[in-house]
Order: C-alpha cells, then structure tokens, then sequence
C-alpha cells in the first residue's frame, strides 16, 4: 500500500471517471485508487494485484511523491536540531563563556595593571606606593569577580521567576556593558578604582548567567538530550577560558599599551547574545507552568520538536503544572527546612562546594610556575597554559558525548576520584623535583591529568543538579543556594592561596 500522504478530502472513482487519464496505459486499478479523510491515499483495486509498477505509477498519478513524507520528516528532525543547536550556542555565548573568559584573561595583563596602578598613585600623590598597596590593589582586583558573582548568584532566583529565563539572560548583559565602558576607558581616566568597579560588574553578570543559563537549557532540551544540552554550559565555560589565554598572548591582546582593549572585550560574546537570543523561544516549562501560558508553551515546544508529537511531553508539563498548582517559588532557606528535601540539599551542598574545594582553579594558578621547572622557556610559558585550557575543554565535550550512558554518578565519582590519584602524585613530584632531573616533568604531566579528570564529571555535572534534582517552584533557589555556595568557596580559595601555598609549600 502506497503510503503516501494527501490533504483531507474525498475523491470516489467517479471524480477519476470525469477526467481524461493522465497519459497513456493507465489501468484501471491505478484509477481504483481512492483518497480519504484519513489523509493517506488507499488503493482499493490494487489488492488483486502485486504489480510494482502498476503501484508506482499509481502514486504517480495521484500527484503525490511516495517519499515526500520521509523526505519531510527529516526536514522537520534537521529544523529541530538547528533551533536547539542555535538556543545552546546563544545562551552559552553571553552566559558560561563570559565566566571562563574573564576568569582567564586577567591573568595576562597582571604586571601592567599592576604597573599602571603604581604609576598613577604617584601621579596622584606625587610619591611612591607603598608595596603592601600594590598588593593589596590586585588583590582586590581579582577577587572583586568571585564577590560579583555570589550577588549575582542571589540575584538570579528573583529574576528567573519575575523575568522568564530568556529575558534574565538578556537583562544580564546590562552589566557586561557598563563593565566594558568602565575598562575601556580607565587607563584614559587614570582610574584603577573603574577596573575593580568593573570586575564586580562581570562577576554578577557571571553569577547570573552560571545559574540560569543551565536552567534555561535544561528546560528546553527533550528529556533524552536533557543531560546533554545542560552539559554544554561546561564546554562554553572551557571555551571561554580557552579563548580568554589566546587572546591575552603578548602577539595579540596581551601588550603594554593594548590591556584595557583586552578587558574590554568580554562586549563582544554581550553583543553576540544581545543580537542571537530574542530570536529564539523561552523555556516552555517556564512558559506553561510560571506564567500558565498554554498558547505560548506549545508554539515554543513546536519550534524546539519540531512538528512531532508533543502529547506526551505536554501531559508531563500538564501533569507538574497540576502539582505546582496554587504554590508559590521556594525561598533558598525554605529548602533546608523540609525534611523532604534533605538528601537533595545536602547532594548539592557538598558537591556545589567540591567544585571549588577541589583546587582546579589553584591548579592553573600553579602552572606558570610548574611549568618554568620543567624546563620551559619563560616566553613559551603561556602557550603551554592555553593546553591546560584545550584539555579541560576536551574532557567536557567528551562527557557531554557519554553522560546519557555513563550517567551522573559515574561520572563524579570516577573524576573525583583521578583527581585525588594525581593530586597526591603532584604533590610528591614538587617534593622531588630538585632531587630527580626528570620530576619536573612529572609534575607538569600531573597538571594536565588533574585538569582532564576535572573536566570529564565535576566540571559538568555539578551545574545540571539542580535542574533534575528539584522541580519548577523549587529549582530557583537551588540554583540560587549551589550558585553562592560555588562562588563563596571560590572567593575563599583565591584569597586564601597564596598564603597557603606559602606556608605548606608543595603541600
């Protein structure tokens, strides 16, 4: 049977009757064919007869192409990977990016901000600074980001619900904007006091985006992909950290006079996002169970899927919304008071906080020096840090690949658990370094399989808990709670560091 289908209509053989056949040699079961409402052609008179071509040809004439509608799913499959694809790359380009781009590129310009600091202290007070003020200057400087982000993490919840995930996103690089403005011009101003204003700008910007992007995202991806999709947050993150050390090579942005351009050019991932993401659809479970907008949820799911069957997944929505009927969003500290709760607060407690605890971001703090041990020229140092960045971006796009086999446990455990392997290995290689030539070779591979390991379970899987582990009233302020713990602990671990590492040396 041609399975070929037809608008709804209902042509007998008599309308065939009416009308001179199509060419010559057309039989009579080829005119037996009959179109119903179903909207599939039926032919009645072929059952007396097998003929192939007779069937062909019958499709033929009925003006209808026997793989139009093969041809039409895959169209429909390609369309909804194009929007998917396009809604992952809009938010992680104005969202996660930005938090490794600017985590990565303060590192480049250290020794001229630093210099640009002292000569315009003494240009104010017409002596020399103090070294302790230097010190204290960049300090702040660096840790003004991680203090933004926790604000921005407290400030995501209330805007996740008032604004829409979507809206939030675009809102956010409000903050991008006046950040930029502010680097651009504060070696024309001779202000250090803008480039720390600055930094807490970005840090809210990224503390926003590092909770509601994965939430936009895993709203809006199908539940087989749900995993996936969130993973990308992690890879976008690499990405930026990746681009952030390419960009501040010496060659490139990196230089004397160029380092406010530099800073400044976290305006562009803003703008890319700015002109991407009002293009594409909200999330349409914020959508159908937020805002109880049936209409809007089911155009948005129609521009996502595809054309495909949406009941099942509408049901699922229908079924939540009935749950979340007449609740209102949960406050973060509500969390922590019901007993219902408990093992998925405390889940996200301790890994939120592993995130940071587990050194990573200390690691790269780590690997100019390692790296100078080994053996590497001093002015090929910063190629060498950029594969540190490669290879965390490797690990993440392999585990965006494998999470929806391996699953989510495997993946922390087994990233945890190489961490702790060649974290002890490391620690004994900078041990031994000045007694086996060969050490300080140890000790730079122990980097980047610290870093790899990182990036296969914990760098990813951490931010997509709280989408699967909480549902819609709740999950703003789980995100709220994992994103100001995650920024609180990697606030204390900058600034606690380098006393650390001076008082424990290679421990």
């Amino acid at each position: 049977m041609c399975p070929c289908p037809m608008p709804s209509c209902d042509l007998e053989r008599s309308a065939f009757l009416q009308t001179p056949p199509a060419g010559p040699g057309v039989s009579d079961a080829e005119l037996q064919l009959s179109v119903h409402c179903t909207g599939a052609a039926t032919p009645e008179g072929l059952a007396e007869t097998s003929d192939a071509q007779t069937l062909s040809r019958a499709c033929s004439f009925s003006g209808v192409s026997c793989v139009g509608s093969e041809e039409r799913a895959g169209v429909r499959a390609q369309t909804q990977g194009r929007v998917l694809l396009q809604t992952v790359c809009a938010a992680g380009i104005g969202g996660t990016f930005q938090f490794g781009y600017n985590l990565s590129i303060i590192n480049a310009p250290t020794a001229h901000i630093q210099e640009f600091t002292n000569q315009t202290w003494q240009v104010r007070t017409g002596q020399p600074p103090p070294d302790h003020l230097i010190l204290v200057t960049w300090s702040l400087i660096v840790s003004l980001y991680p203090l933004g982000g926790l604000f921005g993490a407290l400030l995501a919840g209330p805007l996740a619900v008032v604004l829409g995930r979507k809206k939030s996103l675009l809102v956010n690089n409000v903050f991008v904007v006046a950040a930029a403005i502010l680097f651009g011009f504060s070696h024309r101003a001779g202000s250090f006091e803008m480039i720390m204003l600055g930094r807490l700008l970005v840090g809210v910007s990224a503390g926003v985006s590092m909770s509601i992007q994965p939430m936009y995202l895993g709203e809006s991806a199908p539940k087989e992909f749900r995993g996936a999709v969130a993973m990308t947050s992690a890879i976008f993150t690499a990405l930026g950290i990746v681009m952030g050390q390419v960009v501040g090579l010496r060659e490139l942005l990196g230089g004397r006079q160029s380092w406010p351009l530099l800073l400044a050019s976290c305006l562009v991932p803003g703008v890319l996002q700015l002109a991407s993401l009002p293009l594409l659809p909200e999330s349409p479970r914020y959508l159908l169970i937020d805002r109880g907008d049936t209409e809007a949820c089911l155009a948005a799911l129609q521009r996502l899927r595809g054309t495909q069957d949406l009941a099942a997944e509408l049901a699922e929505l229908e079924e939540e919304r009935a749950a979340c009927q007449g609740l209102r969003a949960w406050r973060p500290w509500e969390l922590f008071q019901d007993r219902t709760l408990r093992r998925q607060v405390v889940s996200l407690v301790v890994l939120a906080s592993a995130m940071e605890l587990c050194g990573n971001d200390s690691v790269y703090a780590y690997a100019s020096s390692v790296f100078g041990e080994a053996g590497v020229p001093r002015e090929k140092v910063q190629y060498a840090i950029i594969g540190t960045g490669c290879c965390e971006l490797l690990t993440a796009c392999i585990s965006c690949m494998v999470i929806e086999r391996a699953g989510r446990r495997v993946l922390l455990i087994g990233g945890y658990c190489l961490m702790t392997c060649w974290g002890s290995i490391f620690t004994v290689a900078l041990c031994l370094q000045s007694s086996f030539a060969w050490m300080p070779y140890l000790a730079m591979s122990c980097i980047f399989a610290f870093i790899l390991s990182f990036g296969i379970g914990p760098a990813g899987v951490t931010g997509i808990l709280a989408t699967e582990l909480f549902d819609q009233m709740a999950r703003p302020a789980a995100y709220m709670v994992c994103g100001a713990l995650m920024w609180t602990m990697l606030f204390l671990v900058g600034l606690g560091f380098p006393f650390m590492m001076e008082g424990l040396s290679s421990f």
